[in-house]
Parts: structure tokens; C-alpha cells; sequence
């Protein structure tokens, strides 16, 4: 274990001065920046005052001069943002290439004197690796092109810094070691926010800092960072790839606008913008465009996934009929099913027959279906296109050969450019939906000839019905987005270069599997946790299909955060405790040594008695110093009765609009367990787990450890009846 080191008189004397220099020069920094913003902010508004879009040069000069008030306002914002705390480690080294040795300070935002002399690195930048990654002695660090600068490091320094004060700092072999991590950790929600990029661990930089031309995909225990990783991930490959990638072409997808709004809420600190965040039913939605229009088929977007209230139906056959379909949806089953039949939809649009021309075959039935086996990846309407343009050029050649006129010759064109079909031809996407479906009952043998595997009748069925009664989720507009990229000529799927999907565990496989087929070039970075996945049946419980049929085991890379340094020991403990009691395969956690409060467990014998315990709770939480608290029910209708029993007796989050909308705040929250995934609070009150609420099942025991892992400090139990045997 590192030893925190003494420091000197003189040492910490330098330091404390090397500190009043960097601020001076961020304040300098500050005043300029101040003085050219306002300058240029003068200068644009006499441009848009006198603009005139037929003048050419004065639109350049305002696009100009917007693009360089942007650049000087960022300037401005990250000088602000280092006023108070500068810098969270230094590291001096000596390069073995050149002999020249180095003292960097590294800091969240770049800072520099003027354009040659940098005073603070950028935490994103090549060299600040080695702060998070090395040991003192021999190492290296990589750069964006793959090489490797080996360097002796001589020193890592970790600092405290408070409202530009030098409070202490420390000496370690390992830097953010856990006791170094737990002063933070034991700190409310916002101080431990604060400290993020200064205690990011080795194996979180490995991800962040992992090539961003492959996708990786990261199974994280609640608690072990995550999102916190996926968000740095971001910013460090717009950073050192700025030249590769740009901003809009990234797309952050969680599962509710809630946790969006949370994860996305650090980009701005992190540099960070205009990159797209939207759930998987608005991405969905916008890559449909018009080819889809809920409102105007007066359509119902079910629930995210199937119900959790669906598990009380008193109707086995029906839940067992439900939970099929659910299980076929998610599977790569689905999407490979609507593969083979795309495939024969296209061979049965174009005419399959033998072209005749003039006593000639002009295209045999194998070469056309030869053509549309090597061009797989174009859509319909373009092979369609590309058909048409060779069979005319074939006959036009014909004629020219007869020397006939060219007045004859494009009378006999015009008489086959349509041939294969109409590149405009409108295709109606849920028709080829409907039709697929009903493919699947009437060619059963076909689909399992192919090693595809399709639930019985009913399944079909019932989906059919749903379909009829207006009713679709996300696999649905999945399926549908595989359809439009099949059939038509669009580009709507062409500007996707990076994917982020959080609590990536909630979806099903197959869409993954739906879009890598829509975005060929595109990579990703998929973070997820299995054991968390409380849509059992359409989630995903495992990842070796995705990791091995979807993505490439040989390019695409797996990692696996094991380190929870969200919950205490004893919260982690229970929790750890819940999922031993499943069948399901987990991954053990390995909780950082922060000990607290022993999760509190009281019984009470009514509704007013668990409401005033409850009441008590949040009180004593409050009191101890902790701003956010949930109080967890298990569904959205529970949660809205909370609520009311709630606020006459203590401040409740206000609620505008439906609960699903609601962003996330300081203060008590009553949300539904599904709604708090990929959250954190620094205290959690679970109302009324008994044995009628949470079976004792697989599915439950996810959500119960998702509502557990939800806390960072204190877990309260509050409960009447028989407690749910996954507590006992």
C-alpha cells in the first residue's frame, strides 16, 4: 500500500507557488478570452444586423466569425472551469528516444500560456496514460497511430486541490489506489462527480483509451463506472481522432430520456458537444424517417419491453405464450428469420426467368440470381437499378451492332428499362412486415432447414394480433428498419460512425444484430451488466451470441469491471447475497473496502406505519448529509401512489407530466425500479418488497439487485406482510 508521503517545507512551498502561477495564468487567460469573446460577439451582431443572403462575402465573413467566437467562448469556458482546481497529478519522466526529461501537470481541461507553451495537459492527451496506467520505473504509453514511446517515470503525483488552495497531495506507485479512492467515495453524490477524472482506475483507462477503429463491448458490476467510462470514451477519441470523427456523428442510446439525461449531463466538462442522445425508440424512429410515421398510421408505441406487470396475469398459458414471443423477439432467431426471407422477397420481385432478346438469352436465371447473391449488401431498389441499366445497354448494343437508327434504338430501350421493376416502385414497409410473419407459420420447414428456430402458431399469432390492434415496441421498428435498408435507396443510414449504447443488457440481440446491418462502418462501445437485466425474457442474460455472432471475437474486444466502487461493503454484500440465489451466470464483484451503515430491514404492520417509516428514513438521511434519495417501487402505478403518501411529509421531486419523462434532480425521488437503471442515489428506500411484489425467481432477483445497487451509502428496507424470500 502507498505511503503518503511528507512533504517538505521547501516541496510543498514550490508547489504552492507553481499553483499561484497556473492560476495567474488561467486568470490572464480568462481576461483576454473575456475581451475577444466580447469583441467577436460585437462583430457577429453588426454582421447579422447588416446581412443580406445575397451577398456571398458577407456570409462568410458572419460564418467566420461565428465558428471563431465558438472556438474563443470553449477557450474561455474550460480557463473557467480550471480557475478553482487547476490540476489532479503531475508525472516526471525522461524520454529514452531523445534523453529529455519532463514535468507534466495533468489537469480536466488543457491549459496554455499561448500557442507554443502548454501549462496543463489535457487528461485525454497520449502522455497523461501514464499517470492512470504506470508505475514508478521502465514504461510507455501509446500513440493515436498505435506506436509505443518508452519513457523512465520518476514521479506521480496526485493532488487535493480545494477553491485554488493546495489542501495536499500524495506520492504513490499506483495512483487512485482504493484508500486514496474511498476519501471520495465516502463524500456525497456531487463531491464524488467532481473527482471522476482524477481517480479513473487502469483497467476504466484501457477502455477509454482503446482504439476507436474496433468496438468494444464491457460487462461492468453496478458500481464499477461504466457510463462513467462510455462518456470518457467519447470525449477521448473526439480528442485524439478530431481529424476522423466528428461530434454529430455520434449517438449516445440508453433506454429512458431519464438516464439520458444523467449520463449526458458530464459531456459539456468533458469538452463534449452536439453529440446525438436519444432512447432506442426515438433512434428507431428518426433512421424510419418518413418510410414510418406513428401518428399517421395511428400507431401505439408499447411499453420499452414487455410489462412488468404482465408477471400477475392470472392466465399461465397466456404468460407462457407472451413469454415466447418476448424471447423469440429479443433472439438473433428473429432477425435471422427476416434475413432469409428478404432474401427470397428480392428473388421473387425480380423476374427470375431467363431474358430473352431477339432469339437470344440475354440473362439466364442463375446469372440474375448469381447478380443478386454478389451484390447482397445493395438494397432492392438499387439492384433493381442496376439490372435494368445492363439489360438496356446489352440490348442497345445489339441494335447499334444492326446499325439501326438511334431514334429505333432508344424505342427499343425504353421498352425494357423497367423491366426488373421501377427504382421509384413505393414499397410500404409493415406490409413486408405482415407478410414476413405470416411466412413464418406458412414455411415453418423452409426457416428450420436453415437452423432457424420459430415458436409455434400461437406466438405468430398473437404478435399478428398485436400488430392489428396498432401495437408495436422496438423490435418491431427494428424489424422495420431491416426492411427499409433492404428495399430502398436512402442515406439515412449513412452518417453513424460511433454508437454508445448504455444498459446495452436491456435489448435483445437482435437488435445489435440489426444495427451492424445498417451501418456497416460503424463501431461501438457497449456497456452493459447481465445481471441487471430486468427484461428477462427480451434482455439479454448472457453475452457470448453477441460476442461471437454478432461482433468479431477476433477484431472487436471484451472487457470485463469487476471493481465496484459504488456501495459499501455491507450494501454490495446483500446485494451480492440476492443474485446467489439465481440460476442465471454472474459475475462476482469485488467491492471497494468502504464500510458504512448495515442495511436497516423494518417490518410494519400497515400501510400509515410503513409510510411513516419511511418518512423517517428519508429524514435521517437528509440530516446525515446526503442530497439525492430514492424511495424504489416495483411499478410505475405503485409509484404514483407513493407519491401521494409521501408529500404531505416530506419534499417530493416535482413530476411534470408522465413519470417517464422526468429528469433526474437532487432531493427524494419516487421512481419505478425499471426507471432507475444505470442510476445512482446517495441513499435508497425500498418500499414494500414482500413475497407478493417479488417471487422467487430469476427476473426478480435482477430487479431487486438493481434497486439495491442503486444506493452508495444507505439502503433502508421498509415492508409489510412476508418478506420476499430473495431478502430473507
Amino acid at each position: 500500500m502507498p505511503e503518503q508521503q511528507t512533504a517538505s517545507g521547501l516541496e510543498r512551498k514550490l508547489e504552492e507557488q507553481h499553483l499561484e502561477r497556473c492560476i495567474q495564468i488561467i486568470e490572464s487567460n480568462i481576461e483576454d478570452y473575456s475581451r475577444e469573446y466580447d469583441k467577436l460577439s460585437a462583430e457577429t451582431k453588426d454582421l447579422y444586423d447588416n446581412y443580406r443572403s445575397s451577398n456571398p462575402e458577407l456570409h462568410n465573413d458572419l460564418v467566420i466569425g461565428l465558428d471563431m467566437k465558438s472556438q474563443v467562448e470553449r477557450n474561455l469556458k474550460k480557463n473557467l472551469m480550471a480557475l478553482k482546481k487547476p490540476y489532479f497529478g503531475r508525472i516526471d519522466y525522461k524520454e529514452d528516444e531523445d534523453g529529455s526529461s519532463y514535468s507534466l501537470y495533468l489537469g480536466k481541461n488543457g491549459i496554455r500560456r499561448n500557442i507554443t507553451e502548454s501549462v496543463i495537459v489535457d487528461w485525454r492527451a497520449p502522455i497523461a496514460s501514464v499517470y492512470y496506467d504506470s508505475d514508478i520505473g521502465r514504461s510507455s504509453y501509446p500513440t493515436p497511430m498505435g506506436d509505443r514511446i518508452e519513457i523512465e517515470l520518476f514521479l506521480k503525483r496526485t493532488y487535493e486541490i480545494e477553491d485554488r488552495k493546495l489542501i495536499d497531495f500524495y506520492d504513490s506507485d499506483v495512483v487512485a489506489n482504493d484508500e486514496f479512492l474511498t476519501k471520495y467515495l465516502s463524500k456525497n453524490k456531487e463531491v464524488v462527480l467532481g473527482e471522476i477524472i482524477a481517480t479513473i482506475q487502469k483497467e476504466q483507462n484501457e477502455i477509454i483509451r482503446d482504439s476507436p477503429w474496433h468496438s468494444v463491448i464491457v460487462q461492468g458490476v453496478a458500481g464499477s463506472g461504466k457510463t462513467t467510462v462510455a462518456m470518457h470514451r467519447i470525449s477521448y477519441i473526439l480528442y485524439n481522432y478530431k481529424d476522423k470523427f466528428r461530434p454529430e456523428e455520434f449517438f449516445i442510446i440508453g433506454s429512458n430520456k431519464m438516464l439520458l439525461n444523467y449520463i449526458t449531463g458530464v459531456l459539456p466538462n468533458l469538452d463534449v458537444y452536439h453529440v446525438n442522445q436519444m432512447t432506442m425508440e426515438e433512434f428507431l424512429l428518426f433512421l424510419l424517417d418518413k418510410d414510418f410515421n406513428l401518428k399517421t398510421g395511428k400507431y401505439t408505441l408499447a411499453g420499452s419491453f414487455l410489462k412488468l406487470e404482465d408477471a400477475g396475469s392470472r392466465d399461465a398459458e397466456m404468460v407462457r405464450i407472451k413469454s415466447e414471443l418476448k424471447r423469440f423477439k429479443g433472439s438473433i432467431h428473429y432477425i435471422k428469420a427476416l434475413t432469409a426471407y428478404m432474401k427470397q422477397y428480392e428473388i421473387d420481385a425480380v423476374t427470375s426467368d431467363s431474358v430473352k432478346y431477339d432469339n437470344a438469352v440475354l440473362y439466364s436465371k442463375e446469372e440474375i440470381l448469381y447478380f443478386l447473391n454478389f451484390f447482397a449488401d445493395l438494397p432492392l431498389q438499387e439492384k433493381i437499378d442496376l439490372l435494368n441499366k445492363r439489360l438496356t445497354y446489352k440490348i442497345a448494343s445489339i441494335n447499334e451492332e444492326k446499325d439501326k437508327r438511334k431514334e429505333e434504338i432508344r424505342a427499343e430501350v425504353n421498352k425494357y428499362k423497367n423491366y426488373f421493376g421501377s427504382r421509384s416502385k413505393k414499397y410500404n414497409l409493415m406490409e413486408i412486415y405482415l407478410g414476413f410473419l405470416e411466412d413464418l407459420t406458412r414455411n415453418r420447414a423452409r426457416y428450420k432447414e436453415q437452423g432457424i428456430l420459430i415458436p409455434g402458431d400461437q406466438v405468430i399469432a398473437l404478435l399478428l394480433q398485436e400488430l392489428q390492434r396498432k401495437r408495436i415496441d422496438i423490435y418491431d421498428l427494428g424489424m422495420l428498419n431491416f426492411i427499409k435498408r433492404r428495399i430502398k435507396m436512402t442515406k439515412d443510414y449513412e452518417y453513424v460512425s460511433h454508437i454508445v449504447i448504455d444498459e446495452a443488457q436491456d435489448f435483445g440481440v437482435m437488435l445489435f444484430q440489426i444495427l451492424k446491418s445498417l451501418f456497416k462502418n460503424c463501431t461501438y462501445t457497449i456497456m452493459g451488466d447481465i445481471s441487471q437485466n430486468i427484461y428477462y425474457d427480451t434482455g439479454m442474460n448472457d453475452w457470448e451470441i453477441l460476442k461471437q455472432e454478432v461482433f468479431s471475437p477476433e477484431k472487436d474486444r471484451f472487457y470485463v469491471l469487476a471493481k465496484s466502487y459504488r456501495n459499501t461493503v455491507e450494501i454490495s454484500d446483500y446485494a451480492t447475497k440476492v443474485l446467489r440465489k439465481c440460476s442465471f451466470k454472474t459475475y462476482d464483484i469485488e467491492p471497494i473496502l468502504r464500510h458504512g451503515k448495515e442495511v436497516m430491514i423494518t417490518k410494519v404492520s400497515s400501510e400509515e406505519q410503513m409510510t411513516a417509516k419511511a418518512v423517517d428514513a428519508i429524514q435521517q438521511i437528509r440530516e446525515n448529509g446526503y442530497d439525492t434519495v430514492a424511495i424504489i417501487c416495483r411499478t410505475v402505478e405503485e409509484a404514483v401512489k407513493v407519491r401521494k403518501l409521501l408529500s404531505p411529509h416530506v419534499e417530493i421531486s416535482h413530476v411534470e407530466g408522465e413519470l417517464e419523462d422526468m429528469s433526474f434532480t437532487n432531493g427524494n425521488m419516487v421512481l419505478p425500479i425499471h426507471m432507475t437503471k444505470g442510476l445512482e442515489f446517495d441513499a435508497v428506500v425500498l418500499w414494500n418488497p414482500d413475497n407478493n411484489s417479488y417471487r422467487y425467481t430469476d427476473e426478480d432477483a435482477k430487479l431487486l439487485y438493481v434497486a439495491i445497487t442503486r444506493a452508495m451509502h444507505e439502503l433502508h428496507i421498509v415492508y409489510q406482510g412476508e418478506l420476499s424470500g430473495l431478502l430473507e
